[in-house]
């Protein structure tokens, strides 16, 4: 790679210009502000004390080929048993939720969100209480960490009680992907940031570098309303 080079400046986000649908869908626990982690990004910032196992979501998007996706920043891979992987892609916001704002921890101290794949949706659980004035940061390293491996566990547990119900025995089983949680993060070339792990099989590197390259110490100054 050329060190001169001069590489294409990124966008950064307002937010004058998140959607209104976007605002609207904002649970009351959280507010968008300026990222602490990349400052050309916004953020998802707790107002409101979050329990540990809350869970939010599902992560909304356009269901593409990963052919069609430019940017996998904002999206994720989920296994379909008719099509094979499609992307939940949420690069245009108009197209996403709130939840395509919440950007990637620098490392495991700062998690506070992990993802898991329900029926084919994506939702984020909190793997810890998250404070007043602490942005939520999700990460996923999967069964590595144990409390996250107990939570997998829980949500298993749950698809398999949902499962013992004759009515939802087929569609629960059709759905339900755990060993797809075992996987850890992949990177793409050329993507624009820290890309989104893809809950699939991978054979790339999997070290934490790209994470903590693009990430910042300094948090922004928020007056947080009571």
């Amino acid at each position: 790679m050329n060190q001169n080079a001069t590489e294409p400046a990124v966008a950064t986000e307002t937010l004058a210009e998140v959607p209104e649908h976007v605002l609207r869908g904002l649970p009351e626990e959280v507010r968008l502000f300026p990222s602490a982690v990349d400052k050309t990004r916004i953020g998802v910032w707790a107002t409101k004390p979050i329990l540990k196992g809350k869970k939010f979501g599902p992560f909304v998007g356009d269901k593409k080929k990963r052919s069609q996706v430019k940017n996998n920043v904002y999206m994720w891979e989920v296994y379909y048993p008719n099509l094979g992987w499609m992307c939940i892609d949420a690069t245009d916001p108009e197209k996403g939720n709130w939840l395509r704002y919440v950007n990637w921890a620098c490392s495991g101290e700062e998690q506070n969100l992990f993802p898991l794949e329900i029926n084919r949706a994506i939702y984020y659980k909190t793997l810890k209480p998250i404070a007043p004035g602490e942005e939520l940061l999700v990460w996923y390293n999967g069964e590595d960490n144990p409390e996250i491996a107990a939570a997998i566990e829980e949500e298993r547990a749950s698809a398999r009680s949902k499962r013992s119900s004759p009515k939802s025995r087929k569609a629960t089983a059709s759905a339900w992907h755990p060993d797809a949680l075992h996987q850890r993060p992949r990177t793409s070339p050329g993507s624009v940031g820290r890309p989104k792990p893809r809950l699939q099989p991978s054979s790339r590197d999997h070290s934490s570098k790209s994470r903590h390259s693009a990430c910042s110490l300094t948090a922004p100054e928020v007056t947080w309303n009571q």
